[in-house]
């Protein structure tokens, strides 16, 4: 048994700390009321939940008889409705003996219930009504949540609140979700935040529960259990018996329907929930105490990365609502503009970016607050003078006090966001209000803004806080990959993190200590200037009108010389927001891998440049990006109208204008090269995603091309890439919201003006392309440039009509709404074959469409291959028994989708913008797919099907596989590939996963063959083959065992892999029906060497093409059979599968597609002359000047 962690008998209160503000009372301003259908008692808030001006939602707060607290949200044009319930109660109540036990029940909670006992009924139901949800353990809550569509809630509601009242917690579920708990672990073993924050939990206090492993894993949950022999499964039900009380739940409701009907559905629902009369446990004491602060610790990175963090020990901050000290020091300490840290870090290429506020070691009792710099190569070796710099910056703040300025800044910005509030998802509306609710000292009047509104300052509680920031009360951590090795000599336990602490340097102690720390020698350590870009004019230029329906579609303004401006103004939200979007369309971005690389650090060091003056935009609401691409360089700025396009301006002069510094050069060069560089750490996942995209995009240059060509940047080379991007140049604009059409050309002659460019032609423009695989199946092979990941991913790419045929479209996006859940529970949730498992579609500009299956899983690519394989063959069944009820369903879900009503004005550009930039102008494309959707019948899912994707009967079935192997997963070589099945292979590289490599391939293929030959492939003698193959595993190893060693490692393997759960089990069943079976498997990593009569010759007798092949014609002009890929290095399986290791030689096998033909004729409304007389027009009308820019 592990410690027992101690709680508070009582919660603070004034008389413990004067600045402590009341607990807020759920029972003052609450009436007793009845539900109007079922008379149900319940009591509702009566008092004004102040919400923005710009909210059109309407909410109710109510309190259910057993202490449940909710809040409804009626949304009248809301296509989805969603839930989420946050239990106040996370990780910190983990017993010390299973840790990770919190977040395990998140993941069991969902597994059936009483009522609804099927193990997939919930997200059978959610997947049938275009839902989905998900779910999150903290240290102090977990939050479910929900989405699906509006008339599907109630359905919905009754199976949520099931989780809360009876689950089932079955035994066969909790031995597989602790395999998905390992699993989600060891995705994040590599990742560089999990690894810090897991160190930092490890160098808490021990007398604190915060120190405790939060995300659990096997060995900590049924390792546990065994070891002390207790059920797992009971010591869930007693968490689950002791904690998940509605007294400390909170819950979200939002929906189209009525406040009333969902009062009625809340109140019926969730009140049978128990209350067991609980508050949540605030433990005692601190996570860093005096034996953990004073220290310096240092660690080794995955990725390639230096930073300085430093964290303070706070009081807990969250009851201080109204004037945010945490957010006011935030804004201060990792501020960017002059004067600031980083500006004084970044002169001396110290650094390259921070920031500060509270940490994620926070919850109710403590806090802590964190300064992050992220230093470059100088900087690591300067840090004890980084770590001067910020305390002469906090001794600053002490010294000057409480600025009132800064902090009315603050409330002034806060005030016009709440006002002007976008509307956003409803499930993030739902799952952060839920969480927003469990703060005790929130009064009901202030839920709703407390994520933005600042209301009230106290200068005596910032200087309290303030006092917090000492020597005495910072632990420093000092982050890095090259740090080296044998300098750490400690080793975390769940991460494997190397690492050391020390006290800090004694004469850096006595400097900070002694305070009077001076830098700049002129003061150039300064608080802020007052912010120019706090918007001044907040009038709404067009004003509402009852009835009146948005335009669909902007307006084309401009369309030659080398500009194509589209104009909308705002007729949806009414807000004074604005967002432009440029793109300079520029060849010399992206014609080569240098080029590609000099983009991208002229890009960043732009953006570096900027920081001191930008930052200021950015705290007042204008965000902006600069970002190089295929097309060239775009600019993009969203946020209030008033001094948008003073922003623009000036972005676009510094792009035509910069001049790169030798510590702008030396500080960037280092961080692209790095960013490069680190692109290999990448989940196995997102490497694969990598390798799809390169064998389908017609121009893309690796990070590996990147890196190839960096040894040849230098600063000159930079400057003359830069001085000469944009001679040639042509120019796409988008400006949408709060703006006129003079603006919308103003701004136009601004970007052309400043910019100066010679007008490029049409035939020189880069314009987006796919390539085009032809009938055949292809995988490609990579090996993970990570040596340390245990992950390995199969990505699957069924090739499946033309993007530019709005029906085929139409079904493609039905079929793979149908697909997803049941691929998720199948591979994920039932076989357990990995944490990320999930499939989609993806719609290639101009070119294929394809449905996408992808898994990532420690198992061996070959068997998740022919997993995912197994699955698409069973799916056909599941379209051809579809009822009509199902089918319509399904039809709704995509119908809802479509009918989304659009949230934001960046969502509304988004849309234009992409059909713009694809050159498509289908700007009614959402109008089509209803049309096309409203005409489409089961048969049409079946015939599109067996048209495309069918692997037994599609005439050119069309598949591409990418897979990255773990170097911990044994890779088979060519010769294997080309002589033995894949179930085979399949098979051994599962042995070789659970330990067992004492059997050859030929030896196992002998076994699978007899098994074949004599017993019949059903699962009454799954158990007896299975014997027959530990048999020879036994066999092997005696006869390579000089000591018992082996035998002994088999043994212990093949107690796993007599589990049921077994992968051994599966793919020796898979490998004994594909021998015995007749017809050869269409996978690539499922072939079974049986090549059928129609893989020989075709499927109608013959000669089949070769892939991507060309028929070479004799001189009498018959085709002859095409060459294969034997000359770019692939192999052929016996299964008629091309396996091949270089992507880019294969690239060279395909063809392009054309560029997409527009929908429309472009035809604008001005011409140049007739839009500058426009602007003069404008100008004459408003008695300002006629030619001045924005």
């Amino acid at each position: 048994m592990g410690p027992v962690f101690e709680t508070l008998e009582r919660l603070p209160s004034q008389k413990d700390n004067r600045f402590l503000p009341p607990v807020a009372s759920l029972e003052d301003g609450f009436e007793a009321r009845t539900t109007g259908g079922q008379g149900l008692p319940y009591f509702e808030f009566a008092g004004d939940l102040n919400k923005s001006q710009s909210d059109t939602r309407e909410y109710r707060l109510i309190r259910l008889p057993n202490g449940l607290v909710a809040m409804l949200v009626h949304s009248a044009d809301e296509s989805k409705a969603c839930a989420a319930l946050d239990v106040n109660v996370g990780s910190l109540a983990d017993p010390p003996e299973f840790q990770g036990l919190a977040h395990f029940c998140e993941h069991l909670l969902f597994m059936g219930t009483k009522k609804y006992p099927k193990e997939n009924d919930y997200s059978e139901y959610l997947s049938g009504h275009g839902g989905y949800s998900n779910a999150y353990t903290d240290l102090e809550d977990t939050c479910y949540y929900f989405e699906v569509t509006y008339d599907a809630l109630e359905g919905a509601l009754d199976r949520f609140s099931q989780f809360f009242i009876d689950p089932l917690f079955t035994a066969d579920c909790t031995e597989r979700e602790v395999r998905a708990v390992d699993s989600e672990h060891k995705k994040n073993i590599q990742s560089d935040m999990w690894r810090q924050y897991q160190l930092e939990k490890e160098l808490s206090s021990a007398a604190h529960p915060f120190s405790m492993f939060a995300t659990g894993n096997y060995d900590t949950l049924m390792g546990a259990a065994k070891r002390l022999g207790v059920d797992l499964r009971e010591r869930l039900l007693g968490f689950h018996a002791q904690y998940y009380s509605a007294d400390i739940m909170r819950l979200v409701v939002v929906g189209r329907d009525p406040l009333d009907q969902l009062t009625e559905w809340t109140v019926a629902k969730f009140s049978p929930i128990l209350s067991k009369g609980l508050t949540k446990p605030v433990f005692k004491g601190h996570p860093l105490t005096r034996a953990e602060t004073g220290q310096l610790v240092r660690f080794r990175t995955v990725r390639q990365q230096r930073a300085l963090d430093l964290t303070f020990a706070m009081p807990d901050l969250k009851p201080y609502y109204q004037s945010k000290p945490a957010q006011y020091l935030g804004s201060l300490l990792g501020h960017e503009g002059r004067g600031s840290i980083l500006a004084y870090l970044k002169r001396r290429g110290w650094a390259t970016g921070g920031g500060g506020g509270r940490a994620p070691m926070s919850a109710e009792g403590f806090d802590t607050f964190k300064i992050t710099v992220h230093l470059t190569e100088p900087g690591m070796a300067q840090y004890e003078e980084v770590v001067r710099v910020v305390f002469a910056y906090i001794q600053l703040l002490q010294a000057r006090g409480a600025q009132e300025y800064f902090q009315d800044e603050l409330r002034r910005i806060s005030e016009i966001e709440y006002r002007f509030m976008e509307k956003g998802e409803a499930v993030s509306l739902a799952s952060g209000l839920a969480a927003t609710m469990q703060n005790r000292y929130l009064p009901p009047t202030h839920l709703l803004s407390d994520g933005v509104l600042l209301t009230g300052f106290d200068a005596e509680l910032v200087e309290w806080v303030q006092g917090f920031l000492t020597p005495g009360n910072v632990r420093i951590l000092l982050s890095a990959h090259d740090i080296a090795v044998e300098l750490l000599d400690r080793k975390e336990k769940y991460y494997d993190i190397d690492y050391r602490t020390d006290p800090l340097p004694a004469g850096l102690m006595r400097e900070l200590e002694g305070g009077g720390l001076e830098h700049g020698g002129g003061g150039e350590l300064q608080l802020p200037e007052p912010n120019a870009f706090i918007p001044d004019d907040l009038t709404v230029k067009r004003a509402r009108v009852e009835g009146a329906v948005p335009a669909e579609e902007p307006t084309l303004l401009r369309h030659g010389e080398g500009m194509e401006l589209w104009f909308k103004q705002d007729d949806r939200f009414f807000l004074p927001r604005g967002n432009v979007r440029v793109l300079i369309e520029t060849p010399r971005a992206y014609e080569s891998p240098l080029a590609s690389v000099l983009a991208q650090l002229f890009t960043s060091i732009l953006k570096d440049a900027l920081a001191e003056v930008t930052y200021d935009a950015d705290m007042a609401g204008l965000w902006f990006d600069i970002r190089e691409g295929l097309d060239g360089i775009l600019v993009h700025i969203d946020g209030f109208n008033d001094k948008l396009l003073r922003l623009l301006r000036l972005l676009v002069e510094a792009l035509r204008t910069h001049r790169v510094s030798d510590t702008q050069f030396e500080v960037y060069s280092r961080e692209v090269h790095k960013k490069l560089d680190n692109a290999r750490h990448m989940e196995p996942y997102s490497h694969a995603q990598t390798n799809t995209n390169f064998l389908n995009q017609s121009a893309m240059w690796r990070f590996a091309d990147k890196l190839e060509a960096f040894e040849m940047v230098t600063k000159e080379r930079l400057q003359r890439f830069i001085d000469g991007l944009f001679e040639e140049a042509r120019v796409a604009m988008l400006v949408t919201g709060n703006f006129g059409e003079a603006d919308a050309l103003r701004a136009a002659d601004v970007v052309t003006g400043v910019l100066r460019a010679r007008a490029l032609p049409d035939y020189a423009r880069r314009l987006t392309r796919s390539l085009l695989h032809g009938p055949g199946r292809h995988m490609h092979q990579a090996q993970m440039p990570e040596r340390d990941n245990v992950n390995s991913c199969v990505d699957v790419s069924v090739y499946a009509g033309r993007a530019a045929d709005p029906r085929e479209r139409v079904v493609l996006d039905l079929v793979s709404v149908v697909m997803q859940e049941p691929f998720f529970d199948q591979l994920r949730t039932k076989e357990q074959l990995g944490y990320i498992a999930y499939s989609s579609d993806r719609k290639y500009n101009g070119g294929q469409m394809a449905l996408r299956l992808l898994v990532q899983s420690e198992a061996s690519p070959l068997y998740v291959g022919q997993r995912i394989d197994c699955f698409m063959r069973a799916f056909r069944a599941r379209l051809a028994e579809m009822t009509q009820a199902r089918f319509e369903g399904y039809v709704n879900s995509l119908r809802v989708g479509l009918e989304e009503k659009l949230k934001s004005l960046y969502e509304e550009s988004s849309r234009y913008w992409t059909q713009i930039t694809t050159g498509r102008y289908e700007f009614d494309r959402t109008a089509r797919s209803l049309a096309t959707l409203a005409t489409l019948e089961r048969a049409d899912l079946l015939a599109f099907w067996d048209r495309y994707a069918n692997p037994d009967s599609a005439p050119g079935y069309a598949a591409l596989t990418t897979a990255m192997w773990s170097s911990r997963i044994r890779q088979p070589s060519e010769a294997e590939l080309a002589r033995f099945p894949g179930p085979v292979i399949a098979l051994h590289g599962c042995l070789e996963h659970d330990g067992v490599r004492c059997l050859s391939l030929d030896a196992l293929a002998a076994l699978v063959r007899d098994l074949a030959a004599e017993q019949p492939a059903d699962p009454c003698d799954e158990d007896a083959a299975l014997e027959r193959l530990a048999a020879a595993c036994l066999a092997a190893a005696s006869s390579d065992s000089s000591d018992g060693a082996d035998v002994e490692a088999v043994e212990r393997a093949l107690a796993k892999i007599r589990q049921p759960a077994s992968y051994v089990r599966t793919a020796l069943a898979m490998a004994r029906t594909s021998w015995a079976s007749s017809s050869s498997s269409s996978h690539p990593l499922a072939s079974n060497g049986a090549q059928t009569e129609k893989e020989e010759s075709g499927a109608n007798g013959t000669a089949e093409p070769e892939p991507n092949g060309t028929a070479e014609p004799e001189p009498n002009g018959t085709p002859q059979p095409p060459r294969g890929l034997e000359s770019i290095g692939a192999v052929r399986t016996p299964g008629g599968v091309w396996v091949f290791r270089d992507a880019a030689a294969f690239r060279t096998t395909l063809c392009q597609s054309g560029a997409p033909l527009p929908m429309r004729r472009l035809e604008p409304k001005y011409t140049a002359a007739e839009a500058r007389s426009a602007v003069a027009a404008a100008g004459a009308a408003k008695g300002g000047t006629t030619t001045a820019a924005p």
